[in-house]
C-alpha cells in the first residue's frame, strides 16, 4: 500500500513537472538559430515567475505558417522538495515555473518567433538575466 501511494505520489509530482503537452525538442537558449527539421515538434522554453505577472506570449507578426505552425503553449509550475512541507520544505510554490511555446516545423525556409513578457516590458523592467530578458527572438531554419 506504501509503494502505491509513493508510485502515485511520483507520478503526480512528475505531471505537475512536465505539462500535458509534448514538447518535443526543447530549446532553452534567450535568443539566436534554431535548425528544425520538416515535421519535427519542438518547443521554447522560457523562465518565469506568472505570481509575478510574467506571462510570456508570442509576439506580432507571427511566424510564417508554411514555415511552422504553432501547436500550443502552456506553463509548467516549478516543483521540488524544497516546496513541500511535509519533507520540511517552505511550502512555497512562488518559485517560478516554464513557459513552452510548442511547433511543428513544416516546409523549408526561414521565419522568426518573437516571444516578450509585455507586463515587464511596458514597465521597463527586466529579468535578473540581463536587460534583453523580456523579449526573446529566434531565427528558425527548417531543412
Amino acid at each position: 500500500m506504501l509503494a502505491v501511494a509513493a508510485t502515485v505520489g511520483a507520478v503526480a509530482v512528475h505531471k505537475m513537472t512536465t505539462g500535458k503537452l509534448d514538447h518535443g525538442t526543447v530549446f532553452t537558449q534567450t535568443s539566436g538559430k534554431l535548425t528544425v527539421k520538416p515535421g519535427e515538434l519542438f518547443s521554447i522554453e522560457v523562465f518565469a515567475y506568472r505570481e509575478a505577472g510574467d506571462n510570456w506570449t508570442m509576439a506580432t507578426p507571427a511566424p510564417d505558417p508554411a514555415t511552422v505552425q504553432a501547436t500550443g503553449d502552456e506553463y509548467v509550475d516549478n516543483f521540488g522538495i524544497k516546496d513541500m512541507p511535509v519533507l520540511g520544505g517552505t511550502g512555497n510554490l512562488g518559485t517560478g515555473g516554464h513557459y513552452y511555446f510548442t511547433f511543428r516545423a513544416q516546409n523549408p525556409g526561414s521565419t522568426t518567433i518573437t516571444l516578450h513578457v509585455a507586463y515587464r516590458d511596458e514597465l521597463g523592467m527586466t529579468f535578473s538575466g540581463g536587460p534583453q530578458q523580456t523579449k526573446r527572438q529566434f531565427t528558425i531554419d527548417v531543412h
